[in-house]
């Protein structure tokens, strides 16, 4: 029992860190199951064939008896192969991240307590966002924005990123809301209307 609740208390201060951050510590955070799964594919897919291209131009015995010249060519092919395969893992990551998520939903209860755009490093001064992150010569910000809810929930403040207009359109500020989510991007499916503890 302590350390279950231990467990949770941890928890509750790296959500609460992550929030004050800008960031989510999610992998791919709320993105929809099925995108996922179909980029993975995609992504295994050029992956797999780049390398069987690059393994066949290594076992040419073409190359292999050009001289030194061609050499380099065949440490090139190489490095090619390690970057592909670290993409093809990556790929393969998300293959099975959005079959695991695809299906199974978690109904979350709760107070809306934040609905906002986030970016990494929010949290900083206006003038230390500005010289980190501002372009030099545009002066432009080029981080990605991010759609943030958070919920009071019975277990603590919890948030999701949610990439869908129609959930957004669903959030209001201190009403009691449900919501579907995915147990591992925390993708949010739906938004229902809930109801104040007792």
């Amino acid at each position: 029992m302590s350390s279950g609740a231990g467990s949770q208390g941890a928890a509750d201060k790296v959500n609460h860190w992550s929030r004050k951050a800008g960031l989510s510590l999610r992998p791919w955070p709320g993105r929809a199951p099925g995108g996922l799964l179909l980029r993975g594919v995609i992504q295994v897919g050029l992956a797999g064939v780049l390398i069987w291209y690059g393994l066949g131009l290594l076992r040419d015995g073409d190359i292999s008896g050009m001289g030194d010249q061609l050499q380099a060519l065949r440490g090139l092919v190489v490095m090619m192969v390690i970057v592909v395969a670290f993409l093809g893992i990556s790929g393969a990551a998300k293959l099975i991240v959005g079959a695991i998520d695809l299906v199974p939903r978690k109904q979350v209860a709760g107070r809306v307590v934040s609905v906002h755009d986030r970016k990494f490093g929010d949290i900083l001064p206006e003038f230390v966002q500005h010289w980190l992150f501002a372009k030099r010569h545009s002066g432009l910000d080029r981080r990605q924005w991010r759609h943030e809810v958070v919920l009071n929930t019975p277990d603590g403040l919890r948030q999701w990123t949610v990439r869908s207009s129609r959930v957004r359109d669903g959030l209001v500020l201190d009403e009691h809301v449900v919501l579907s989510v995915s147990p591992i991007v925390g993708y949010v499916a739906k938004v229902e209307p809930g109801r104040a503890p007792g």
